[in-house]
């Protein structure tokens, strides 16, 4: 199956943004560094509530990635194994849900820090990935995902923005930017 170029340089770049060692593979240590490094970045230590639901969603994701996109059955995962199972059928229909919808669910608790269950602009900024941009491209990247203007990211907005991410061939659709440029 052919992946739309967007697509391709879109999983291309979750993949590198997974791939927490650099090595080139995914395996389960890189979604746990991860989830590590994440909980680091807000000063959340892995033990608390919000620390293992965090750990918990990053190895979920891992254990239904491994379960199904790993062809060879080698333990980890390449590029082509993870591209193929993010355009296939499975991811979109159920794969979502217990994959990257779990870990935004889990994500957006941390994010939230003053516990509004919204995210603001400021709490945005602080998320590895997105603190890398500069304060023009943050304040562009969440003024696009905040579709309805509200000034916060609820996590209805963070879901359409993920779903855009994996599944839009659109080059200007607003949830290309949720991960940063790609």
């Amino acid at each position: 199956m052919s992946v739309p170029d967007v697509l391709a340089r879109k999983f291309d770049k979750r993949f590198t943004l997974y791939d927490a060692d650099g090595d080139g593979v995914l395996t389960r240590d890189d979604f746990q560094l991860a989830a590590t490094r994440f909980l680091a970045a807000f000063g959340v230590p892995a033990d608390s509530a919000k620390g293992r639901d965090v750990v918990a969603a990053y190895a979920s994701m891992w254990n239904a990635l491994i379960h199904s996109a790993d062809d060879d059955s080698d333990g980890h995962l390449s590029r082509a194994e993870f591209t193929a199972y993010l355009s296939g059928q499975e991811f979109r229909t159920s794969g979502y849900a217990a994959t990257a919808g779990r870990i935004a669910e889990s994500v957006l608790t941390v994010c939230d820090i003053d516990g509004d269950g919204r995210i603001s602009f400021e709490e945005f900024a602080a998320i590895p990935g997105i603190c890398s941009l500069s304060e023009a491209e943050r304040r562009e990247v969440f003024d696009r995902l905040d579709t309805d203007g509200s000034g916060h990211l609820d996590i209805s907005e963070i879901h359409a923005a993920q779903r855009d991410f994996y599944a839009s061939t659109d080059p200007g659709a607003p949830g290309n930017l949720i991960f940063g440029r790609f």
